[in-house]
């Protein structure tokens, strides 16, 4: 593939994992209700999660380095997100 296409990919996985977390933090700082929270949390977990899919279709496809380090990343941010979530909630 082209390396525009690698860089595009990358820069749209991480685009999508930034916007998730942003989201979810702007929903934890709501205490109004629980419900802001929770449209957040799923919102922001369905953004890393098909952030973690796109670089991975696209590594089946290339076996870059930097794609294995991205969906590193997804996991990590998707167990911050889930643990703060729980803790917020109870």
């Amino acid at each position: 593939m082209h390396p525009e296409h690698t860089r595009k990919v990358i820069i749209m996985s991480m685009s999508g994992l930034l916007i998730g977390s942003l989201l979810f933090i702007f929903g934890a700082s709501l205490k109004a209700s629980i419900l802001p929270l929770i449209a957040n949390y799923i919102i922001a977990l369905l953004l890393t999660i098909s952030s973690f899919l796109a670089v991975y279709n696209n590594h089946k496809k290339e076996p870059y380095s930097i794609y294995k380090y991205i969906m590193i990343l997804s996991v990590v941010i998707i167990l911050m997100i889930t643990i703060s979530f729980i803790s917020i909630i109870l």
